[in-house]
């Protein structure tokens, strides 16, 4: 009854939190020891968090619970003159995302696996004090800065699993899979094309579902992993209907890589991911996302039993390019690298967990020279772990 109490408080709460674009929408990785390694590591399952990036590495796993919080300063920065823009805009909001999950031991004897987690995983947003478009009172063009509208969008998604997972005795290979459910939350008062007003700003809520499966391959030093996440079918946000003309699904996602132990407390690992934005009615076909491709490497260091050091970088593609930089100004999901770092101490049953990340500022300017846009961020995660 415990453990259902706190994993329902720790859903309400990242349902209502706003998190900001890393790869697309999507964080570059879920709680401090994945986001230590830039996340990177689909091969070589470390903590509950997995679950969300290679179910199969759950056999690796004791028995344990894992919650974390994390810090998220992003720095977003708008500056358009067109269409009565009103120049320069920075929003520097920081916001907090949580995180909680388990690994537990099930049944088939010491083969089969389970797994519980909740996550926020994705989301995007800006509040500007002006409008993207100028004021429209006298009707088209717009000419002059206005605060009414088209200078808000917030997006977050939340993500729950619940996953299995079993071991082939002793060949190394594992697999595993479980659906996913995902609470969607959006509000904006973008320009809407189609009936050329601002939309209400007011919040709305989407559901939906979609699946994960991976599998891992122990082969002495070397593993080698991999998974695809199906695209999250979502209902609509009726409240933006009209704008987005579809649901706002979350696309599909396949992760490859491989990890080796050079050293007994020395492993580094290679991943490479396909997000498959494109592939999406609204990201894609209204929104003019591409498909990202990102590569991660990162290195675990063992420096005593006690404490474990990780350092590690990430870079992809943006979704977003200068031909529809004027259309996502207010989703600006525009970062491709970033670095991170991070450790652990463990002492008897417990273990804490510190990460800090920086996305690189990075900047796209519209065709015809606006607007531009950037961004640059910086995260610190902290967590615990508590083995059963």
């Amino acid at each position: 009854m415990r453990k259902r109490l706190i994993i329902t408080a720790v859903a309400v709460a990242a349902a209502t939190t706003q998190i900001f674009a890393t790869e697309g929408i999507n964080l570059i990785g879920i709680g401090p020891v994945q986001q230590g390694t830039a996340g990177a590591g689909v091969a070589s399952a470390k903590d509950s968090t997995w679950l969300i990036l290679n179910p199969a590495g759950l056999v690796d796993i004791e028995p344990s619970m894992d919650a974390s919080l994390q810090l998220f300063a992003p720095v977003r920065t708008i500056n358009s003159t067109a269409s009565g823009g009103a120049g320069e805009q920075e929003d520097d909001s920081a916001f907090a995302i949580p995180s909680i999950s388990g690994s537990f031991g099930c049944c088939q004897g010491e083969n089969g696996f389970v797994g519980l987690g909740i996550y926020g995983t994705s989301g995007m947003g800006v509040d500007y004090n002006l409008g993207r478009i100028g004021d429209l009172s006298a009707g088209p063009p717009p000419t002059n800065p206005q605060n009414i509208g088209d200078k808000m969008t917030e997006l977050s998604v939340v993500k729950m699993t619940a996953t299995y997972a079993y071991k082939f005795d002793d060949s190394g290979l594992s697999i595993g899979a479980g659906p996913i459910f995902a609470i969607s939350r959006l509000r904006t008062d973008m320009l809407n094309p189609n009936t050329f007003a601002f939309e209400s700003g007011d919040w709305d809520t989407a559901y939906g579902a979609g699946a994960i499966i991976g599998v891992n391959q122990r082969l002495g030093a070397l593993s080698l992993g991999g998974s695809y996440m199906s695209e999250t079918f979502m209902s609509g946000f009726d409240e933006y209907d009209s704008l987005l003309g579809d649901s706002l699904n979350l696309p599909q996602q396949l992760t490859v890589g491989a990890a080796y132990n050079v050293l007994d407390n020395l492993e580094l690992v290679l991943d490479y991911r396909w997000t498959g934005w494109k592939e999406l009615d609204t990201l894609g076909d209204t929104f003019g996302w591409d498909n990202q491709n990102i590569v991660k490497a990162g290195a675990t260091w063992g420096v005593s039993e006690a404490l474990t050091l990780r350092g590690g970088i990430s870079y992809g593609n943006s979704p977003i390019d200068e031909d529809t930089a004027f259309g996502n100004a207010l989703f600006p999901a525009i970062m491709e690298t970033h670095l991170a770092c991070g450790g652990s101490y463990a002492w008897e049953k417990w273990a804490a967990h510190l990460a800090y990340i920086h996305a690189l500022e990075n900047e796209i300017t519209g065709t015809g020279g606006v607007p531009t846009i950037s961004m640059y961020q910086n995260s610190l995660t902290a967590g615990v772990t508590y083995k059963f």
